[in-house]
């Protein structure tokens, strides 16, 4: 028997004790998509912020340069023209809401029919949906007129977003820059592009932002909450319908109606009670047809007419909007517009 001698120290030297390795806990895929789904909708919230920044921003610049280029060329002054302000208004306004909005379009990438859809509308269903639209439009319009002439009795003149034009102004030129270009300029800016970047999240967001968005860009602290009401409908339908025409016929008509009473003022077609009490009786007309169309929608499918969707459930309706409205840029645009706002109240006081 061979003997083999024992070796005299390991082959492998002793295992040393290791710290266990601390590994955080990691969120579970569920909380993972909702993560990413709030950075997705913050980061487009964020971006329509921008857009509106840079809206108002592009307004104020592009006002103060027209009026220096006029005032440079002797054309800037009391004397000025009542035809001379309707063209510099719808100057800004196509530069400000078609140049920029474009621009912002083309940078981001935008399919044009998901931010401008214009699907095919019964003539019937179009008409009714435009009577009721129209409809509230003329009651926030007398809404705001109580509240002028209530402010008025104070000595404040509320006057934002609002411009002279003279005793006779040019009618065409009149209709072109009050009624033709906010129609299409407008809708193109809130209810196209706005909603449409917000829509995929949710409808009820969609349109709440851009009905927001659209009341503050007005200025005028008197009209905010009635504009904002009209912000509701005018988006509300286009949803419904999924295009813009209804809007924009909308906005048309009741901006055209205002063009239209100052016109048959202006030329003494008719005197203002007269004009007034024409408003007045087709405000009644269009109530009552409203009622009877807002009746026949809430019949049709059991009332689903009025439900809205709330896009991917990932996360609920009210965390979607706490996390849009939270955003810096959408923060930073309401603080503006407000104080641009409070400032014009406060000026049209002194």
């Amino acid at each position: 028997m061979q003997y083999y001698p024992q070796p005299t120290q390991y082959p492998y030297p002793p295992q040393q004790y290791m710290q266990p390795v601390y590994y955080p806990p990691q969120p579970s895929p569920e909380q993972q998509r909702e993560n990413t789904y709030r950075r997705l909708l913050r980061k487009n919230a964020n971006s329509v912020g921008t857009l509106l920044l840079l809206f108002f921003g592009a307004e104020l610049v592009i006002g103060v340069i027209v009026v220096l280029i006029l005032t440079l060329l002797g054309l800037q002054g009391q004397g000025t023209t009542g035809e001379l302000i309707l063209l510099e208004n719808g100057a800004i306004s196509m530069i400000v809401f078609f140049v920029v909005g474009v621009i912002y379009c083309l940078i981001r990438k935008l399919r044009f029919a998901s931010i401008f859809p214009f699907e095919k509308i019964g003539a019937g269903f179009l008409t009714q949906l435009c009577v009721v639209g129209l409809t509230f439009s003329l009651m926030s319009n007398y809404v705001v007129s109580l509240v002028n002439g209530v402010f008025g009795l104070f000595g404040v003149e509320n006057t934002g977003g609002s411009f002279e034009v003279g005793d006779q102004p040019n009618v065409l030129l009149y209709l072109l820059v009050v009624a033709v270009l906010p129609a299409f300029a407008e809708e193109f800016a809130f209810r196209g592009i706005i909603m449409g970047v917000l829509r995929p999240y949710s409808e009820g967001l969609a349109i709440l932002i851009s009905s927001a968005a659209f009341a503050l860009m007005h200025g005028n602290f008197v009209q905010l909450p009635f504009t904002f009401c009209c912000g509701l409908v005018f988006a509300f339908i286009d949803i419904k319908v999924n295009s813009l025409l209804p809007s924009i016929i909308i906005h048309f008509l009741n901006n055209g109606l205002s063009v239209l009473s100052d016109i048959l003022i202006s030329y003494k077609i008719l005197d203002e009670a007269t004009a007034n009490m024409c408003y007045g009786v087709l405000f009644v007309i269009l109530g009552i047809l409203s009622f009877i169309f807002i009746k026949r929608f809430v019949n049709k499918d059991d009332g689903s007419f009025f439900t809205v969707k709330n896009g991917n459930t990932v996360l609920p309706y009210k965390e979607k909007v706490k996390t849009a409205i939270t955003s810096p840029t959408l923060i930073a645009f309401a603080a503006v517009m407000v104080s641009y706002s409070l400032l014009t109240l406060i000026t049209g006081a002194a």
